[in-house]
Order: structure tokens, then sequence, then C-alpha cells
């Protein structure tokens, strides 16, 4: 993705002076995030997507010290959505300043269905302590004419849909990745960390439906997978 690489280059910050996209932020009538004391995790005519994300540094990065993601937007399609500014119907931004853990953070959201395209990537690139970059993808790169460049998701009413973990990639150059859990026993230990988060969360329920990308993550089916034998 040579546009982030080229938005770092033209933003320079002084250290610990992080963008984290709260001047994006409001509150959303399409997707509310679920808080872990939720009771339940819909109420039927909505649909519930899980994601989980690594926020901790990588190092040696795609030709750079270090490298952070800060920021995962989403719109629900077709975006209404035409300048870069307007904040995006489902955001993540809870990338810690300082100190990060090599875990993957759980979150739910509460949303309309449909489909979803990613609409905003934030990845803060570092060479040194002193120079510190945000490197940008705004939605007029990942959307296009209402197509999703960067890829989607879709989730049904009453669906609970989970769609991927997502960290950062080093090769070449740091990006956004979307990895998954590989075969039915490491995605039931995805629902059982993912149930203490959200003990509301019926696991039984849970649809593994990737967010589709040829951009950022590789095709796969959990279907594909022959269950093990009883």
């Amino acid at each position: 993705m040579k546009a982030l690489i080229e938005a770092a280059q033209k933003l320079t910050l002084a250290a610990g002076l992080f963008f984290t996209g709260t001047v994006l932020r409001a509150e959303s009538t399409i997707a509310q995030p679920i808080p872990g004391s939720a009771s339940t995790m819909g109420d039927g005519a909505k649909g519930v997507v899980l994601i989980a994300v690594r926020w901790d540094r990588r190092w040696n990065c795609g030709g750079f010290e270090n490298a952070q993601l800060r920021f995962i937007g989403f719109d629900k399609l077709p975006s209404t959505k035409s300048s870069d500014e307007a904040r995006s119907d489902i955001v993540l931004d809870d990338a810690p300043r300082l100190l990060t853990k090599p875990m993957f953070d759980h979150y739910a959201f509460l949303v309309e269905p449909g489909e979803y395209g990613v609409s905003r990537i934030d990845i803060k690139v570092a060479s040194s302590v002193r120079d510190i970059r945000i490197a940008t993808a705004p939605r007029s790169k990942l959307l296009k004419d209402g197509q999703p460049l960067g890829g989607s998701f879709t989730v049904g009413t009453g669906e609970t849909v989970f769609i991927g973990l997502f960290y950062l990639d080093c090769y070449q150059e740091p990006t956004l990745w979307r990895y998954y859990p590989d075969g039915r026993e490491e995605f039931n230990r995805y629902l059982e960390t993912a149930k203490k988060t959200f003990p509301a969360l019926d696991t039984e329920k849970v649809v593994f439906r990737l967010f589709r990308t040829t951009v950022f993550g590789q095709d796969y089916s959990l279907q594909s997978v022959p269950s093990p034998r009883r």
C-alpha cells in the first residue's frame, strides 16, 4: 500500500503526539459497541459483529524501526459519506499510546444488517524515537464509486458474525492484515476467549464469515476444514 507510506512521509510528528482518531468520534446510529457487561448480545432486529485487533508495536516492520496499527474504520454500504473526514460507522481506535500487550483485544458491535466496507486505516510508523509518522489510507482510496476496494463483510438480521483477527503485516511495508483461526479447534479457542470478554455471547450461534479482501488478507473458509471425528 504505497499510499500509506506516501501519506506518512508528508506528516512528521513530535514523539508522543500521536493521532488517535478522536476527531472522528461521534455516536453512530448504525453501529454501537457492546460492553462486556451487556446481558444480551442483540435485539433480534440487528446483527452482531465480532472482531479482534492487536494494537502492539511490530518491530523491524517493513523498513521501519517499528509500526503500530492505530485506527480501523468501516462504512455501511453503499456509503453516503463523500469526505475523508467523515466518521466511519464502525470505529476501532483503542491503541494505547505507550504500553502495549502482544495479544488480541476483543470487540463486539450491534449493527444494522447489511454490507460494510473498510473506509479508513491509520498506521503509526517510526524510524526513530523522534521520527514518528501516521500513514493513512482514507475513504477516497478504499471506497470507489460505491465499491469497497479494500474489502467488506456482511451480517444478516439476528446473526452474530465473526469477521477476523486484525493486525499488521510487515512484508515490504507496514500494512493492515486480516488473519483468522486456522481450523475449528482454533476457532473454538477464540470463542472461549471472546466469551470471557462477553459472557452473554452464545458461542453456538456465531457464524464464521471473514472480512473478504484481496488486499488485506487471504481467502479462507472454515467449512473447507473437515470436522473432527467424535
